[in-house]
């Protein structure tokens, strides 16, 4: 669906995040600028340092981007955006890649300055992509990509039972499992011989990392699933982590993992390719 436009005689606001570590933010900033006024972008303070050319740029802490934008874009690679979409889940996000892979940061130096003027006049619409939550007795992690449980510090195994609904789907020994969303579907899922879901379903895929059974293979299940998981180790640590960033050390614990209340909302333009195109772009694909 297309978004609305703001009300008359509102401008839509964009919240500018990124990674300070990468070069290039000057050169998206300015493209920005371009097409948006001063007054109607908010940029994280911690890019500020990148940003000395610029003169009258308002800067902000990200609990005040959340109050004050309609469009989060984030500048960096996948990484980048996927704490962005955590940071920012109730604002649709838009993703420019100054990263190496760029596979969720689906514009550049190419299609950017058309975007930009796309969301200036209110020709945009926001994909919906599911999350995952995963919960233990004391915290809870939300995941874009997928939520994985290894072992720390060696290469010996650890013990996996999974239950789906209240049903026992198996156990194993191996080198861990993860849980990954359909956007995620293409990471680590992929690697460890997942298949690719397309990223607006409604799912998850369970797969196993090294199981050292032969009849194991990833399955996928509704989103609406109760997922738990059960992991011991006799001698190692264990951890259980976020889209790679968030870990959490666990112990001989029971994790929890269900669809996020809410869900990330990805700005597409009508330059952006499609899913397919990014595939064989991206990953080579057919």
């Amino acid at each position: 669906m297309v978004q609305s436009l703001p009300e008359k005689g509102k401008g839509l606001i964009l919240g500018v995040t990124g990674n300070p570590y990468k070069t290039g933010i000057d050169k998206v900033i300015g493209c920005i600028l371009n097409h948006f006024n001063v007054s109607e972008v908010v940029i994280w303070d911690g890019l500020k340092s990148h940003l000395q050319e610029f003169a009258d740029l308002t800067y902000a802490d990200e609990p005040t981007i959340k109050e004050r934008a309609d469009i989060v874009v984030s500048i960096g690679g996948d990484g980048t955006f996927l704490r962005t979409a955590r940071v920012f889940i109730e604002k649709p996000i838009m993703g420019v890649n100054v990263g190496t892979f760029g596979f969720l940061t689906i514009y550049g130096e190419e299609n950017l300055p058309t975007a930009l003027e796309n969301l200036k006049i209110g020709n945009w619409t926001s994909e919906e992509r599911t999350v995952l939550q995963a919960k233990m007795t004391d915290k809870t992690l939300i995941a874009l990509n997928d939520v994985t449980f290894n072992v720390t510090g060696s290469s010996r195994m650890m013990t996996v039972e999974v239950h789906v609904n209240h049903e026992k789907l198996y156990d194993f020994r191996g080198d861990g499992l993860i849980v990954s969303t359909p956007t995620g579907s293409t990471a680590y899922n992929l690697s460890s011989g997942g298949p690719i879901l397309y990223p607006t379903m409604d799912a998850f895929v369970i797969t196993p990392i090294c199981p050292h059974k032969l009849s194991l293979r990833p399955v996928v299940v509704p989103a609406d699933s109760l997922i738990e998981v059960k992991v011991s180790s006799k001698t190692e640590e264990m951890i259980v982590s976020a889209d790679g960033q968030e870990t959490i050390p666990i112990s001989n614990a029971k994790v929890t993992l269900t669809k996020n209340p809410e869900k990330v909302k990805i700005v597409k333009t009508p330059c952006t390719l499609s899913y397919f195109e990014v595939l064989k772009r991206k990953l080579y694909w057919g």
